[in-house]
């Protein structure tokens, strides 16, 4: 049995939050509590200063109070109404809040002030693709290349939908074309890599390698240059990235499993392989694949029992699960 996992990952920005544009900046905490209250304390000092309110919302989206952020930007508007970056973050608190029609009306509003406004635009591309609402998403992108052409992070997300929507050809062209507009543009490579691998397309070396090369913390990357290399037969390297992977994080469930998998397959190493199945079940208890391939490898150790155990506890999850089934069978009821 093979345990084989493609994950293509689109990433949109997150937020920053950044220095408070009123009030004395250079004074103002890191600690995310303790600039809220440092906030909370200058609004009382400065109640008609709206940045003092747009900087209190973006904390308060940090820290996970969606509609008190909500409430804190709509004061900030209610002070500046004309502000585009209190728009785009409320916007962006309505739709963690999942009001995606107030979300969408306030980006309108945005555009009601610039109808020139590329951000806007790009937002609400954003909101219609995490909707999956893809053709609203592309016309968003497309209106927001209209305006400015050399966009990489809207050729990206065009890609993504076309992704999304099945067109491979047309994502791979969007794909490029970002990374024609900006060389350094990490996450394009990684998802042309993983497009490619994916075929064992030996293109894909090249586009994982350079988004590894831009960010040497990139386990997606790495994770899928182990993958591919273990479906080659190559072990030395697969296992060499599956190390890699779990040196910059330890608990990768997926790595910590076909490290096993090749320990039980590769080199019949039983005890071996219980350990990486076991420590992968640490981290993810309900990984059907490692309960089944641990149970597998008690078995052709000789220890029944625990193979017996094992098997049963996979179908627990999954009743249907033919390798566990079948590993039953073998050992018996």
């Amino acid at each position: 049995m093979r345990y084989k996992l493609l994950t293509i990952i689109f990433l949109i920005a997150v937020m920053l939050f950044s220095a408070c544009g009123s009030g004395d900046s250079a004074n103002a905490p890191t600690d995310p509590e303790e600039l809220l209250a440092f906030l909370e304390a200058k609004i009382k000092q400065n109640p008609k200063d709206a940045e003092l309110y747009y900087d209190r919302g973006k904390v308060l989206l940090e820290l996970g109070e969606v509609s008190d952020a909500i409430n804190s930007l709509k004061q900030a508007i209610s002070l500046k109404e004309g502000e585009k970056k209190y728009h785009l973050l409320l916007a962006d608190a309505y739709f963690r809040n999942g009001n995606i029609n107030d979300s969408y009306s306030n980006l309108q509003d945005v555009l009601a002030i610039n109808p020139q406004n590329v951000d806007a635009y790009m937002k609400i591309a954003e909101i219609a693709m995490y909707s999956r609402d893809y053709d609203r998403s592309l016309e968003s992108i497309d209106k927001a290349l209209e305006i400015e052409q050399l966009m990489p992070k809207a050729h990206y997300m065009r890609g993504y939908v076309y992704l999304e929507q099945g067109d491979t050809a047309k994502a791979v062209a969007s794909l490029r074309k970002t990374i024609d507009l900006d060389a350094e543009y990490a996450s394009a490579y990684e998802v042309l890599g993983l497009l490619f691998i994916n075929r064992n397309d030996p293109l894909g070396l090249e586009y994982l390698n350079t988004a590894i090369s831009l960010d040497p913390n990139n386990t997606v990357a790495l994770y899928a240059l182990a993958l591919y290399y273990q479906d080659n037969a190559e072990i030395d390297k697969a296992e060499s990235y599956y190390n890699k992977v779990l040196t910059i994080n330890s608990q990768n469930t997926d790595a910590l499993h076909n490290l096993g998998y090749i320990e039980l397959t590769y080199k019949e190493n039983y005890d071996k392989a219980i350990d990486y199945f076991t420590q992968a079940l640490e981290v993810s208890p309900n990984n059907i694949e490692a309960l089944t391939n641990r149970a597998l490898a008690f078995e052709l150790k000789g220890s029944t029992a625990m193979a017996r155990e094992g098997y049963k506890t996979a179908l627990q999850l999954n009743p249907s699960f033919e390798p566990a089934l079948q590993g039953l069978k073998r050992v018996g009821n």
